[in-house]
């Protein structure tokens, strides 16, 4: 279930990035709104843009985005993340386990963990959505110990997750193996991945590339509706690595 309101929250103030303008909150100069989701007993306040591709009329906003390769996709709520904090209502609890998002955007996925008991790392590309996720988690009251920047085409070699999370990352087919290569480095030999995705059909041989690169590919159909929207389809691809041999 969820509904949207525009935001009418002081508090955003503290984030350098917003701004003031005609009552509402807004980021540069483009309104922002609060989605308020819940999934089972528990409520969700998320702050987002109402429209993130208004940001490529913004002409310097376009120049930074050449600059470093990223498109605006972060600061808007899509109906895979709902997808994905949905799934993790259905499944068991984390109980302290690591965790990691790729992608987070403006952090519902992460801060859905987290309350589920996942010690979850948020990350993504650009700093700015990592700003949203680190006000929404204050603003519903969550604790994550750390964000972080990661870029999939070069993940970090250091760290192990019982769980990797990502919503709606398979838009681009060029993307596709350097987050496979990115899930194989983070994920523990026992943990798994959950790929929340709206049934792009640029994703459709995206379990069989998973199968190529030595995981064990299930799909669950699944759907969501945000903003009293009819129900968008998709699916979610879960990955495991296939069992050790016993010797």
């Amino acid at each position: 279930m969820i509904e949207t309101n525009h935001i009418m929250l002081d508090s955003l103030n503290e984030l350098a990035s917003f701004e003031r303008r005609n009552g509402l909150t807004s980021y540069r100069g483009l309104p922002l709104q609060c989605h308020r989701i819940t999934i089972a007993a528990d409520a969700f306040d998320i702050i987002a843009l109402k429209d993130a591709a208004a940001l490529l009329d913004d002409a310097e906003f376009v120049r930074e985005c050449e600059k470093t390769d990223r498109l605006p996709y972060g600061f808007e709520l899509w109906p895979a993340a709902l997808m994905l904090a949905q799934y993790l209502y259905r499944n068991d609890p984390g109980q302290g386990r690591r965790a990691v998002e790729l992608g987070c955007g403006v952090g519902l996925v992460s801060i859905a963990a987290a309350r589920r008991g996942w010690r979850i790392l948020p990350t993504d590309s650009d700093p700015v959505p990592l700003g949203f996720a680190e006000f929404n988690a204050a603003a519903n009251a969550v604790i994550i110990e750390a964000y972080q920047l990661l870029d999939w085409h070069h993940p970090p070699t250091d760290s192990r997750f019982s769980l990797v999370l990502a919503a709606d990352v398979l838009y681009q087919r060029c993307d596709h193996l350097p987050i496979l290569k990115c899930i194989g480095l983070l994920l523990d030999h026992e943990g798994m991945a959950v790929i929340a995705d709206p049934n792009r059909g640029v994703a459709d041989d995206f379990p069989l590339l998973a199968e190529d690169n030595d995981f064990c590919v299930e799909v669950i159909p699944t759907a969501a509706s945000l903003n009293d929207q009819a129900p968008i389809a998709g699916r979610l691809f879960v990955l495991r690595r296939p069992p050790l041999p016993i010797t």
